[in-house]
């Protein structure tokens, strides 16, 4: 019955995957039906508190959008790569992960990549090597993002362990930094060199190298800087509050005076930015639910209420069976467990829904919260099958033709540097757990 249980599981997986979208959230309810109405399994717990945090954040992030604020950020991001065109394969990756590590996505690098382009094939370097850096590093940084739906959906899951937001970031954030470097130091002599190319020189000899035009900054609004600004502060106001629980509102419970909860704060506080940006920073409403942002957001919203809440109900289903062939394993070499998360985020497409259906799971064979935030970095194993939007959007934007997926589909541009900066990430994060 587990295997009839496991093949409706990744069945489901398979099918919403296939269907893209919002595929993998409604193929997930109907697994979930299945597991219910036909196998008996009573429902898991339904990611609740992650979909209200996601909503709000998205809401936030929305805002930031319609209110220029994002293209102030990529405006400031173009000139600090121009101005250093020479190590753009070292740059373009940290510019990357910065970018994702304040806007709290990682599609902000769509906006970067043809600037990495255009310098990159104006210096005589090689697109591909910046470019499949900043893609992976973007991806990378969610992992350290405070406000992000996967570091959130950890944060909530190992919070009755005693482990706040603020002792996941300092180790996510230096760790996925070294990753981010150590992935473009792994490209910096990757593929033959631009004039050597040869994709690159039929498309010179063909007159196909049409480079993109700077966007004009003429018309951006005053307040766009200042919505950046305020997004900033308010990701700042969120960790502070995260590492000092004093500083939050309390009232008297089962365990004396209890603090208001940090996904209640997180929720008050970004929706709290998205009224102010409106009023203050001239954000349009209407742009902001019809915006990529918004749609995005919802996308996993439904995404992660589907696949989590169907595979929740699978593994605390069957948890008994898990926890007698599983947890020898684990405890003689927990590190192990790293290679089941990397393996469910390309399954699953989403740092959030993997951090949400393979935590829990860890949590429950017993693995140490310390550990887990070490592995954490393998949620980012979304760059392994080539289809992913921005995977796609990197390769269409490199008008060289360097950045290409290969005809065994596995290697292709990103594989190099998304290997090399999770494996370097994960051993950062064991080796400052170590450290503490």
């Amino acid at each position: 019955m587990v295997y009839l249980q496991l093949l409706v599981v990744l069945g489901a997986i398979f099918l919403g995957v296939r269907m893209g979208g919002i595929g993998l959230g409604v193929t997930g309810g109907a697994g979930l039906f299945i597991l219910t109405f036909v196998f008996g399994l009573k429902p898991g717990h339904a990611p609740i508190d992650v979909i209200l945090i996601i909503i709000s954040v998205i809401t936030a992030s929305a805002a930031l959008q319609s209110a220029r604020g994002l293209d102030y950020m990529v405006e400031v991001a173009a000139r600090f790569l121009r101005r250093n065109p020479r190590h753009i394969v070292l740059l373009a990756p940290l510019v990357g992960w910065l970018s994702t590590f304040l806007a709290g996505t990682g599609f902000i690098a769509l906006a970067l990549m043809p600037i990495v382009v255009e310098v990159a094939e104006k210096t005589g370097i090689r697109p591909e090597r910046p470019l499949a850096g900043l893609t992976v590093a973007s991806q990378n940084a969610i992992v350290a993002c405070p406000v992000s739906a996967a570091t959130v959906a950890l944060a909530t899951v190992l919070a009755p362990h005693g482990v706040a937001l603020t002792d996941i970031i300092m180790i996510s954030i230096p760790a996925t930094l070294l990753g981010a470097l150590a992935g473009g130091l792994a490209m910096l002599r990757y593929g033959c060199e631009l004039a050597d190319d040869p994709v690159y020189r039929q498309r010179l000899a063909a007159g196909m190298i049409a480079r993109q035009q700077s966007a004009d900054a003429a018309d951006r609004p005053r307040g766009a800087a200042w919505s950046v600004y305020g997004f900033l502060l308010t990701v700042a106001l969120i960790v502070l509050l995260a590492a000092m629980p004093q500083l939050r509102p309390a009232w008297p419970g089962a365990k004396g005076l209890e603090p208001v909860a940090m996904v209640d704060v997180i929720q008050m506080c970004m929706l709290t930015y998205s009224a102010l940006a409106v009023l203050l920073c001239k954000a349009d409403l209407q742009a902001m639910v019809s915006g990529s942002m918004f749609r995005s957001g919802a996308v996993a919203a439904v995404t992660i209420l589907g696949a989590a809440w169907m595979s929740d109900t699978f593994i605390q289903g069957n948890l008994p069976l898990f926890k007698h062939n599983i947890v020898s394993i684990i405890e003689a070499a927990p590190w192990l467990f790293a290679f089941a998360v990397f393996t469910m985020a390309v399954i699953l497409f989403s740092q959030g829904a993997t951090t949400k259906v393979m935590m829990p799971l860890g949590v429950s064979l017993g693995i140490a919260a310390p550990v887990l935030i070490a592995i954490y970095p393998a949620v980012v194993g979304v760059y392994v099958l080539p289809s992913y939007p921005s995977l796609i959007a990197a390769v269409e934007m490199d008008y060289t033709g360097t950045t290409r997926i290969g005809r065994w589909v596995f290697n292709h541009s990103f594989i190099v540097p998304g290997l090399v900066s999770t494996t370097v990430s994960i051993a950062a994060g064991f080796a400052l757990m170590a450290l503490r």
